[in-house]
């Protein structure tokens, strides 16, 4: 998904936001820890996006990232921790502008606990060229109550 900041397409919160879905509705707890894990290696793919973090510079984008997912249901509240590290080029469809590789590193963590608290931490890192992009993202919510949601972007070393 391409939120308009980033050249990734950020498929990691989609996935987390349906566990977030399962855990909040998820019945009564357990008494058994259980664990899940899925990991990818080298995914592979292809996207035009019609703009960049700089502004309307249309390109391809390959990338190839690797990720991993660990739920761990305690019971009575459920941890998910989400990794996720890669390359990506951009293919710029104007030749007055040169393409470049880049390198990306996400770190997402939600804990969420069946009495109705919910804490999501994000620390995303980007190094396209010359441009460094920085976000740390932090949402509580207890009972109902958003208690703080900061989006803190960083993006310097546009031309």
């Amino acid at each position: 998904m391409f939120n308009g900041r980033r050249v990734h397409p950020h498929l990691g919160r989609v996935g987390l936001l349906a566990i977030l879905t399962l855990g909040l509705t998820a019945g009564t707890a357990s008494a058994a820890v259980s664990h899940t894990k899925q990991s990818t290696r080298n995914v592979v793919t292809t996207e035009h996006f019609p703009d960049d973090i700089c502004g309307p510079r249309a390109a391809w984008w390959t990338f190839v990232s690797s990720s991993h997912l660990v739920v761990t249901d305690l019971g009575d509240s459920i941890h998910v921790v989400y990794g996720e590290t890669g390359t990506y080029s951009a293919d710029f469809d104007d030749p007055s502008i040169p393409d470049y590789t880049s390198r990306f590193t996400d770190a997402q963590h939600f804990n969420i606990t069946r009495g109705g608290t919910v804490v999501f931490t994000e620390q995303w890192r980007d190094f396209p060229g010359t441009i460094q992009i920085h976000e740390h993202i932090v949402f509580v919510e207890v009972d109902g109550d958003v208690r703080i949601d900061s989006d803190v972007l960083s993006v310097t070393g546009c031309p």
